[in-house]
């Protein structure tokens, strides 16, 4: 399989940012309960640390933020350009919204955190196999 080197659908498939082949998640479906956090500790295609300190993901606590503003503030305006805004219809379908979207976003805020710090390598996956012959 070839590797992909943009960022962006590598994000949105919660891939691994250094080598965009080994999954983040234990668990692929979003509506899942059981496990649905679960982190491998390392990639399995290029060994890259997914646990890069303790704490490290409570900065996607602030991406996560402002993925829920933005989404509430796309609400928002998709109301207002359709002249229907009203308070409580305006609450009722930002709750929906947010309560459907949150356990994509949740993933996806951790999947941009460590883009953050990581950076795509293309010779990552060739150097751990070369590193690791017994894998």
């Amino acid at each position: 399989m070839a590797q992909s080197t943009l960022l962006i659908p590598s994000i949105l498939k919660c891939k691994c940012p250094k080598c965009h082949e080994g999954d983040l998640f234990v668990n692929k479906n979003m509506y899942q309960y059981k496990g649905y956090f679960d982190m491998p500790n390392h990639c399995a295609k290029c060994g890259q640390d997914f646990q890069i300190e303790a704490g490290f993901y409570l900065g996607a606590m602030f991406v996560s933020y402002a993925c829920t503003v933005a989404l509430t503030v796309s609400v928002f305006v998709a109301f207002t350009t359709f002249k229907i805004f009203s308070l409580v219809p305006f609450l009722i379908a930002t709750g929906i919204v947010l309560t459907l979207t949150t356990p994509f976003i949740i993933k996806i805020s951790r999947s941009i955190w460590i883009s953050f710090s990581v950076r795509f390598d293309p010779n990552a996956i060739s150097t751990y196999a070369a590193q690791n012959p017994s894998q």
